[in-house]
């Protein structure tokens, strides 16, 4: 059967689609929430993915070109000139990826610099109306006057949203106050990580195209330019990777405990980990200590509000209606329970598929995201970005051998 032989294709276009559906539908719509979980099915039916040929890297490349010209990151934003140049930038990178796979390889440098410089062009092409940078931002100033971002109120966040709680661990300002400090804006480190994710994985497969497709897929530049945190998240996971490939298992466990103590969330691909090769249950233990210890001096300093803002903010808050997922349908109280459900079937389907760390982690994501009280664009583009992170890893190993290549 074609399909039977054409998985990698599956799974890459699946995951294009995922982030082309999030993009098109920024709130909750019955029949994009429907798509998504058809495409969740379809990830987890065609696991492990396999190689990926060049056509279907090119389709996914049009397609997050699509995606840029029907949904513009010009929402939710005090906009200057630099936006629009920022924007055909972009959408000049989509055009060159869908290009790269058919060149000769050494014109990859083309695809990173125009990636970077589409990506700064956005930054600079306006303010966000949105909670998160703002947080961000004033989390920063917060911690050079020596305050806790915990105990911080937010007064210039926009009506309706967030403005009394810093809703993220610590790692989330730590990682990125620098920016602020040194360039008077986060989004610089943010979009940084971002751009290292691809580069390092491009740099360790030599498999610059489809690298490069993670930094363009739908919805990236809209990521870039509203301060959402998960490319923090997405080097985290990707450098762990490449330390462990490269034989530095013990010094994986930093980028992984980072990227634990970054977002609540992460918490579920812990079973993941246990099961990756050449990781197992002691580094998994030693990473959840190190993020714990990364919390802990929040926690010591004002426990009440750190459990307020980083648990109960997320665990008490009532069911937003224009979260993307299917938990709006699910009465409430069989929610946990299919919550746990879903999630258990992704675990031994991945495990099972030996799909790999990265490729395992996005269809868990996907699965999470699918049925999330709270999931929205970002959310799901991270859980894109990890499938063809996933998928570039597969593609440098044999033939009919998907599992994370061993390091000799």
């Amino acid at each position: 059967m074609w399909l039977s032989r054409e998985r990698g294709s599956v799974v890459l276009l699946g995951a294009a689609l995922v982030a082309f559906l999030a993009v098109t539908h920024l709130s909750y719509n019955l029949y994009a929430v429907l798509g998504l979980a058809a495409l969740v099915v379809v990830l987890l039916a065609f696991l492990p993915g396999g190689r990926v040929p060049r056509w279907a890297v090119s389709v996914a490349a049009l397609l997050s070109l699509a995606a840029l010209l029907l949904k513009p990151p010009i929402e939710n934003v005090v906009t200057t000139p630099w936006l629009n140049v920022g924007i055909a930038v972009g959408a000049v990178t989509a055009a060159v990826v869908a290009v790269l796979p058919w060149l000769p390889a050494r014109w990859w440098w083309v695809g990173l610099v125009l990636l970077g410089v589409g990506y700064a062009l956005v930054i600079l092409g306006g303010r966000p109306l949105i909670d998160v940078w703002i947080i961000l931002r004033d989390s920063a100033g917060g911690l050079v006057s020596g305050l806790n971002p915990y105990e911080m109120r937010f007064p210039d966040v926009p009506p309706g949203q967030t403005d009394n709680c810093f809703n993220y661990l610590p790692a989330t300002f730590l990682l990125t106050a620098p920016a602020q400090w040194l360039f008077g804006d986060v989004r610089w480190l943010e979009t940084g990580y971002l751009f290292g994710a691809c580069a390092l994985l491009g740099w360790h497969t030599r498999r610059w195209p489809l690298a490069l497709l993670i930094g363009v897929l739908p919805g990236t530049l809209f990521v870039v330019q509203q301060s959402w945190t998960e490319p923090l998240l997405l080097l985290g996971l990707v450098a762990g990777y490449v330390l462990i490939e490269r034989g530095h298992a013990n010094w994986a466990i930093v980028p992984l405990a980072l990227a634990l103590a970054t977002k609540q969330h992460l918490v579920v691909l812990i079973p993941l980990l246990a099961f990756w090769p050449r990781f197992g249950w002691r580094r998994v233990l030693a990473t959840f200590g190190c993020a714990a210890l990364v919390c802990l001096p929040w926690v010591i300093a004002d426990p009440g509000r750190f459990r307020t803002c980083t648990a109960d903010f997320y665990l008490l808050t009532p069911l937003i209606g224009r979260s993307v997922s299917l938990y709006q349908l699910i009465p409430g109280a069989l929610g946990t329970v299919v919550v746990v459900a879903v999630l258990a079937l992704a675990y031994w389907l991945v495990v099972r598929s030996k799909a790999g760390f990265l490729l395992g982690a996005g269809v868990v994501l996907a699965a999470f995201d699918l049925v999330n009280k709270q999931t929205f664009l970002n959310q799901w583009v991270f859980a894109a970005e990890l499938l063809v992170a996933g998928l570039v890893v597969i593609s440098t190993t044999p033939v009919g051998d998907t599992r994370d290549p061993v390091p000799e």
